[in-house]
């Protein structure tokens, strides 16, 4: 840029200024609580807000099959804990997400808001219970450990599962499976939804569910049962799929039906519920010819008239009805003539092209008390009108719940786990109602390998940290410290590979400021490890989409073990760019390893190709740096001791806010009004941070005044 400012001119003017605002002081009190004397003091206070917390996070109590992934919140993002209705609200950001080992265990030094005292440690891990631990940071450490309550409580209600009962395929003791209820009384109306559903597989245990045409692990086709490893890989990728603090991803809720690529057998093997209802689960199959459009057009074959496992302990009470084990499989039969009403020609073979599907009916076992009778009272009546199909537009859900099913969109998710000899498995997981997208409350998958279409693969995990850096132009001289010359919202995303390793880390910098008259620009100096590349990229103001992002060639120089990359040498001009540098690591890293690798820092060139830069206290210049300006009017660096960028008194030149964003400073100092005001005026417990080092209000940055 041409347009650069004669810092010499500049500094002679802001001096005159600031005197003349000093000596105004009483009746502009622009630095409040500030020290101001002759005899200059550094501040010893680095102003962090950041803490180093060993943490120690524990699920190996339960059965883990791969790592587990969890992540960090300082508030309970939980809604509804303790209820079936339970999720994750997904409008609070966790604060760090990582993987254990393969064990479930997790110890390593990991840096956190210091605001963050109570840490709340969330999983979506299928087969963990416990998932929500509070723990406290007590000097520097805090340690969650999960305790596997399931083996007892299993044990308690497996009575039912071996409970005397008869032999029924009666589905008249069931609830519901045809017609709506009226909701309030709990009886059929005269409404039909869906037809009825046929039993020809053979009966179940009255008592339990259970059925009695489970596959026969001694004389079955081995190809219709998983082995071991291949149980462990099931479940190792269905909890990476199913694990996200948010909605489970849409690319496995728009995969279509499962379609035959050849004549086969097919079995059915349930993985598992997370769910306090007792549901019930039927398949139906059809070709292009015939798919169904509405819900009528559905011929359904009973596969688990009670798919709870038990293995949900959590205020919920089943009863003892547990109709299922895990590992539990069945055959799945073909009949050519259902359509009509026909069960004739069975045969264990479905024709090359047949797309089959599933539907649960939600709570069809659950309207039952422990004698299996009708029971009308309490919660576990359930009162609803819900399917939950996999085929676009047959499903039904006639309840108030937070997301609508007008339509009959699939309730379930389908993915695909590729075994390490290239065997591919298909894994279905259900929501059984409308009230969140987690698709956690049953599991299954299907045999043989390799008999179906392809569907979509999972992809790794993905875990963004968040961060505001904010700067103080003026400096060396005395500033107003409004900190909004410069302001720039970090985001930190970690992609993480198969080993749930960190392959990949982007940073998204984007730009804000208010009022400024000087030229600033943006730079970032990186410590990352070693990488194999480095993609530059820069997003127009107002674009959100990395997919509209151009490519970009910031100017950048090798400053020690670090690279600097100029990223705009004038943030005004591009004001609200994000500026974005995606780098590919040459060896998988941990989060500890990425979590503070970039250094964002304001700059200005000088004509013999030194800079003036302002670094957040106690953090190194470049080598570029006119290091004269050290020492010079409020700057109280100690360059032999290596100190740098500090000051006498409360204000610092530069911070980073860790954990929060810009927008949260929208309405304060990148407000309309907020010109020449010190961060206090909106932060009033900010004195009290500082002044205390850091001990008081470490979340001041969070509560404007109001």
């Amino acid at each position: 840029m041409n347009k650069l400012v004669n810092l010499s001119a500049l500094t002679c003017i802001c001096a005159s200024i600031l005197a003349f605002a000093a000596s105004c002081k009483d009746t502009d009190d622009f630095f409040k609580s500030d020290v101001d004397n002759g005899n200059k003091v550094a501040n010893s206070f680095d102003f962090s807000t950041l803490q180093d917390v060993n943490l120690t996070v524990d699920y190996s109590a339960y059965k883990i099959y791969g790592p587990v992934r969890f992540a960090i919140y300082n508030v309970n993002p939980i809604i509804d804990e303790n209820k079936d209705t339970e999720r994750i609200d997904e409008s609070i950001e966790p604060l760090l997400e990582d993987y254990t080992d393969k064990q479930g265990k997790y110890n390593t030094i990991v840096s956190l808001p210091a605001y963050a005292e109570v840490l709340h440690i969330v999983t979506r891990y299928f087969t963990v219970n416990e998932r929500h631990m509070t723990v406290e940071v007590v000097n520097g450490t805090a340690k969650a450990v999960a305790g596997n309550d399931n083996s007892a409580a299993y044990s308690r209600s497996v009575r039912r599962l071996k409970a005397a009962g008869e032999s029924t395929n009666d589905m008249s003791k069931m609830y519901n499976f045809s017609y709506k209820i009226n909701t309030s009384s709990g009886a059929n109306t005269s409404t039909r939804i869906y037809k009825d559903w046929y039993t020809p597989l053979g009966t179940w245990n009255s008592a339990s569910g259970r059925p009695d045409y489970l596959i026969d692990r001694a004389t079955a086709n081995p190809n219709l049962l998983f082995t071991e490893d291949e149980i462990n890989g099931l479940y190792e990728a269905a909890c990476e799929a199913l694990n996200s603090s948010e909605e489970i991803k849409e690319k496995y809720r728009s995969s279509a039906d499962l379609t035959l690529i050849k004549d086969s057998e097919v079995s059915i093997t349930g993985l598992g519920s997370f769910t306090c209802w007792l549901n019930s689960l039927g398949y139906y199959y059809y070709t292009d010819d015939n798919k169904p459009t509405n819900p009528m057009d559905l011929n359904v074959i009973m596969l688990f008239p009670n798919t709870q496992d038990g293995m949900r302990y959590t205020n919920c009470d089943y009863n003892g009805s547990i109709g299922m084990v895990r590992g539990d499989a069945i055959q799945l039969k073909y009949y050519p003539n259902i359509a009509k009403g026909d069960l004739s020609g069975e045969t264990t073979i479905f024709p090359k092209g047949t797309k089959i599907g599933f539907i649960v009916k939600s709570n069809g076992w659950g309207c039952i008390d422990q004698n299996h009778s009708f029971n009308y009272s309490g919660w576990k009546t359930k009162k609803m009108n819900i399917w939950a199909a996999s085929t676009e537009g047959v499903s039904y859900c006639g309840e108030s719940y937070k997301y609508t099913n007008t339509n009959g969109e699939a309730r379930t998710a389908k993915f695909q786990y590729v075994a390490p000899n290239g065997n591919k498995y298909t894994i279905i997981s259900v929501e059984d109602a409308c009230d969140d997208k987690d698709y956690d409350d049953l599991l299954f998958a299907l045999t043989p390998a390799s008999a179906f279409d392809d569907l979509a693969e999972i992809e790794t995990g993905k875990s963004t940290l968040t961060g505001v850096y904010a700067f103080e132009d003026l400096w060396p001289n005395r500033g107003d410290y409004d900190m909004n010359d410069v302001v720039v919202n970090l985001q930190n995303q970690i992609t993480f590979n198969s080993s749930k390793k960190v392959s990949k880390q982007t940073f998204f910098l984007t730009t804000y400021q208010k009022n400024v008259e000087l030229q600033n620009g943006l730079a970032a100096r990186l410590t990352a490890p070693a990488t194999s590349k480095i993609e530059m990229k820069r997003m127009a103001p107002g674009v959100t989409d990395i997919n509209q992002a151009v490519s970009a060639n910031f100017s950048s120089f090798k400053d020690g073990s670090a690279t600097v990359y100029y990223l705009t040498d004038y943030v005004e001009q591009d004001l609200g760019s994000t500026y974005i540098l995606e780098l590919t690591y040459k060896s998988a890293q941990s989060v500890a390893q990425v979590e503070n690798v970039i250094e964002p820092f304001v700059y200005r060139e000088e004509s013999d190709g030194q800079t003036w830069e302002v670094h957040i206290p106690y953090s190194k210049p470049t080598s570029r740096m006119n290091m004269s300006y050290f020492g010079k009017g409020d700057d109280c660096s100690d360059i032999n001791k290596g100190i740098y960028y500090v000051r006498e008194g409360n204000y610092p030149y530069a911070f980073y806010l860790s954990g929060t964003k810009a927008e949260k400073f929208f309405n304060t100092i990148l407000g309309s009004n907020a010109a020449n005001k010190p961060i206090d005026t909106f932060y009033p417990t900010f004195i009290d941070w500082s002044v205390s080092k850091g001990e008081n209000n470490k979340d001041w940055y969070l509560s404007p005044k109001r």
